[in-house]
C-alpha cells in the first residue's frame, strides 16, 4: 500500500505543478522579458511613474538613495511605502485595469507595465489596487523629518515679525543659548520639544492660492521672500550636517480642529500642513530656560547706593558674605548671613522677554543695581516703565525678569 500512497502523491505534486504553469501563462505580463533582479530591485530604479483614473503620480529617486514625491507636489516619500510597493509588484504579477506604471531604470531605459488585455480577475483585490486607491497618501512621509534625536545638535528659529533669532547648540549632552544670550536652557524641556517636532505627523496638501512657476512648480522662494507671510522659521541641524527647515505662518483657522493653527511648509516641499501652536514658538527663551539664567554661581557681587555686597564659595563649598560701604571704605565680614536666599532669588531670575537695548531708552526711572556673576558676567538691573531689565554688560539687548526680584535683592544690602 505505500506504493499507492507515494503514486497519489506524485499525482498531486504533478497536477499543482501543472496548474501553477497554466496560471502563469494565462498572465499576459509585459515584465516577463525583463529580469526580476532588474525590473523589481528597488536599487535598479530611479523614477516610478503611476496613472491611475485620471491622475499621475510621480516618485523619483534625489542623491543618497532618498526618494521624492514630485508630482503632484514635492514632498518626502516614505522609504517604507516603496520597498513595500517593489515587495507587492513582483508578487502579483497583474495590474489592475486602466493603470499604467513606468519603471525608469539607472541606465535610463524605461519598461512601461499595463493591465492585461484578458481582464483577469484573479489579482485584481489585492494589496496593489489598495496602494493605487489611497494615492498620495500612501507615498507621502507622515512625520516631519527623519532625523535622529539623539544626533540633533543645533535648533535656530527665527520669529520674523520682531527679526529676533534664537540659536541653540548641544555641547556634550547639555543644551545652550547662542543668541541672543549665552544660558544654559532645559535639557529636558529642549528634547520634549525636539520630539514635539520630528514625530509630529502630517497631511500635506497644496494650498488653494499657491502661485506656479513657468514648470509648474509652487513658487515658493517667493513666498518665503515675503517674510510677512511667514512668521517663523525654523532651522534643525545634525551631526552630519544636515538640515531641516520648516516655515510657520499663523493664524489659519482649521475647520475639523475648530482653532487657529499654523500653516507649515518645508524648505524643499511643496505642500502644507498644519501644527498645533506651541509655546516655544511664542518665546523660545521663555518657554526653554525652566532655570534660572545662572544655574552655576560660585560668587556674587550686588552694588548699589555706594553700599556693595560680595558672596563667594571656596573649594569646600562653604560661603562667605563680605559688605563694603563707601563711607566706611572697611570691608566687613558679615556673619551668620543669609546667603541662601540671595542665591534663591539670583535662581528665580528666569527671562520673561527679550529685546534690543536701544528700545528701553536712555535713562532708568529709577537708580539701578549692578550684578555681577562669577567674576565675569555684569549685568545692570533696572526698571522702565513699571518693568524690570536685565542689562549684559556690553551686549545690545536686554532681558524682561520677574519685577519682584530687583527690590527683594536691594532689601539686602540695605538691611545688613
Amino acid at each position: 500500500m505505500k506504493w499507492m500512497r507515494t503514486l497519489v502523491l506524485l499525482f498531486v505534486v504533478l497536477g499543482l505543478w501543472i496548474f501553477n504553469w497554466k496560471l502563469w501563462q494565462h498572465l499576459d505580463f509585459p515584465a516577463k522579458t525583463v529580469s526580476d533582479g532588474a525590473l523589481y530591485g528597488e536599487r535598479n530604479i530611479q523614477k516610478i511613474s503611476i496613472k491611475f483614473k485620471q491622475k499621475t503620480i510621480i516618485i523619483e529617486k534625489k542623491p543618497h538613495h532618498t526618494w521624492y514625491l514630485t508630482q503632484p507636489f514635492h514632498w518626502p516619500a516614505n522609504p517604507f511605502a516603496l520597498g513595500k510597493f517593489f515587495r507587492i509588484l513582483a508578487f502579483e504579477k497583474e495590474l489592475p485595469p486602466k493603470v499604467e506604471i513606468v519603471l525608469e531604470k539607472s541606465d535610463g531605459t524605461e519598461v512601461t507595465l499595463r493591465a492585461s488585455e484578458r481582464g483577469s480577475n484573479v489579482f485584481r483585490e489585492t494589496g496593489l489596487l489598495k496602494i493605487l486607491k489611497q494615492g498620495i497618501v500612501f507615498w507621502c512621509e507622515q512625520r516631519l523629518c527623519l532625523q535622529k534625536l539623539s544626533e540633533i545638535d543645533q535648533v535656530d528659529i527665527i520669529l520674523h515679525r520682531t527679526q529676533q533669532k534664537f540659536s541653540l547648540v548641544k555641547n556634550g549632552n547639555r543644551w545652550e543659548f547662542l543668541s541672543p544670550i549665552a544660558i544654559e536652557a532645559d535639557d529636558d524641556a529642549v528634547q520634549k520639544f525636539l520630539e514635539y517636532v520630528i514625530s509630529r505627523e502630517v497631511s500635506p496638501f497644496i494650498g488653494k492660492n499657491s502661485q506656479k512657476d513657468s514648470n509648474g512648480h509652487v513658487d515658493f522662494e517667493s513666498m518665503v521672500a515675503e517674510k510677512k507671510n511667514f512668521e517663523i522659521t525654523m532651522t534643525i541641524s545634525d551631526i552630519r550636517r544636515q538640515r531641516l527647515c520648516v516655515y510657520l505662518k499663523k493664524k489659519v483657522f482649521d475647520s475639523v480642529s475648530q482653532r487657529d493653527v499654523y500653516l507649515g511648509c518645508l524648505r524643499d516641499g511643496e505642500a502644507y500642513f498644519f501644527v498645533s501652536p506651541n509655546e516655544v514658538f511664542d518665546h523660545p527663551l521663555q518657554s526653554l530656560c525652566h532655570r534660572s539664567l545662572f544655574p552655576e554661581i560660585h560668587s556674587v557681587a550686588l552694588s548699589y547706593r555706594g553700599e556693595k555686597l560680595f558672596l563667594s564659595c571656596d573649594e569646600a563649598g562653604k560661603w562667605n558674605a563680605f559688605k563694603l560701604s563707601e563711607k566706611e571704605t572697611v570691608l566687613r565680614l558679615l556673619e551668620n548671613f543669609d546667603e541662601k536666599a540671595v542665591l534663591l532669588y539670583l535662581s528665580l531670575i528666569r527671562p520673561l522677554n527679550v529685546s534690543e537695548k536701544s528700545t528701553l531708552g536712555s535713562e532708568w526711572d529709577g537708580e539701578k543695581l549692578i550684578l555681577e556673576i562669577n567674576e565675569t558676567l555684569k549685568f545692570e538691573l533696572g526698571i522702565m516703565k513699571n518693568e524690570t531689565y536685565l542689562v549684559p554688560d556690553d551686549k545690545h539687548y536686554a532681558i524682561k525678569i520677574d519685577h519682584n526680584l530687583m527690590p527683594k535683592l536691594i532689601e539686602f544690602l540695605e538691611k545688613e
